[in-house]
């Protein structure tokens, strides 16, 4: 299997499982944790992956949906410390969050207009 190959299911697997350790994701993708450390390594290179609290890592947001090949390989023109990766991962949460939220309201707001 080709290192993009694996960086792909390691984006999908943190997709599907924020907040994983590295050990966890070796363990669930069947690879030596070297392998998955050093491919961690590369997509928080790419900007793909961040690093939270006690090394657990998240796919970044706003590029979870529709991750190609062509993201995979794009390299980030400039590195963010890992706490600011950290926070930038948070503020990505929260927005999903008001968006969710939002979309409740409206949809109370459209239950309620409807029943006058």
């Amino acid at each position: 299997m080709s290192s993009r190959d694996l960086e792909e299911r390691l984006l999908s697997y943190l997709r599907d499982h924020p907040g994983s350790g590295p050990r966890e994701i070796a363990d669930a993708l069947g690879e030596p944790l070297q392998r998955i450390r050093v491919a961690l390594a590369r997509l928080r290179d790419k900007g793909l992956v961040a690093r939270g609290e006690e090394g657990r890592y998240y796919a970044v947001a706003h590029l979870v949906r529709g991750v190609g090949r062509g993201d995979v390989r794009r390299e980030r023109p400039r590195r963010l410390s890992p706490d600011l990766e950290a926070l930038f991962v948070e503020l990505e949460e929260l927005r999903a969050r008001l968006r969710e939220l939002e979309a409740r309201v409206r949809r109370l707001e459209e239950r309620c207009g409807s029943g006058e």
